[in-house]
């Protein structure tokens, strides 16, 4: 023997309360993601440097778990030296610096309060065309891996001297992934 139910109209509260649950379960589900490393994508108006060199125009960093990936874009392709200056909450700081001589001749080295840290993997490569660099530095090389989230300044100079051309700083800290 079969029942039937009758079935009810729903009150608007309860159609709420439904719909409510079911909007929150969706968004935690939508806001859930992946761990993985926070990109910071900084811009900066062309034509504000103080002298001829490197005029910074975007900057973006990439805090991954195992590398540090930084990609500089400038108004020309110049040669010039590029600073990356990073920060690290109770570590310190620690600068990532690019030679770039007009022959396309790069040397790239990390240093520390303390002078140069031994960094074997450091990658920079130039795209003369975009007039872009792009720095990757292993994570072993800053503070032996032992860090979290970031503060990233850049600064150019000319090769032959410390007179600063441009600079991009931020107080954002970019999240380690």
């Amino acid at each position: 023997m079969t029942s039937r139910r009758t079935l009810r109209p729903l009150s608007t509260a309860g159609l709420l309360a439904g719909l409510t649950t079911s909007l929150i379960a969706g968004l935690v589900l939508v806001g859930a993601t992946p761990a993985s490393a926070e990109v910071m994508a900084l811009t900066d108006p062309s034509g504000d440097k103080s002298r001829p060199g490197l005029d910074i125009v975007a900057v973006d960093l990439n805090n991954n778990d195992y590398r540090l990936m930084t990609t500089v874009d400038y108004a020309s392709h110049r040669s010039g030296k590029t600073i990356v200056g990073v920060r690290a909450r109770k570590v310190g700081l620690i600068r990532i610096v690019n030679l770039h001589d007009s022959d396309g001749t790069d040397r790239s080295f990390v240093l520390d309060s303390t002078g140069r840290v031994r960094c074997n993997g450091i990658r920079a490569g130039w795209d003369a065309e975009d007039a872009e660099l792009t720095v990757s530095v292993p994570s072993r090389c800053l503070w032996s891996g032992n860090y979290g989230s970031v503060t990233p300044w850049v600064l150019t100079e000319p090769l032959d001297s410390g007179s600063d051309v441009d600079v991009l700083t931020t107080d954002a800290w970019v999240a380690r992934g």
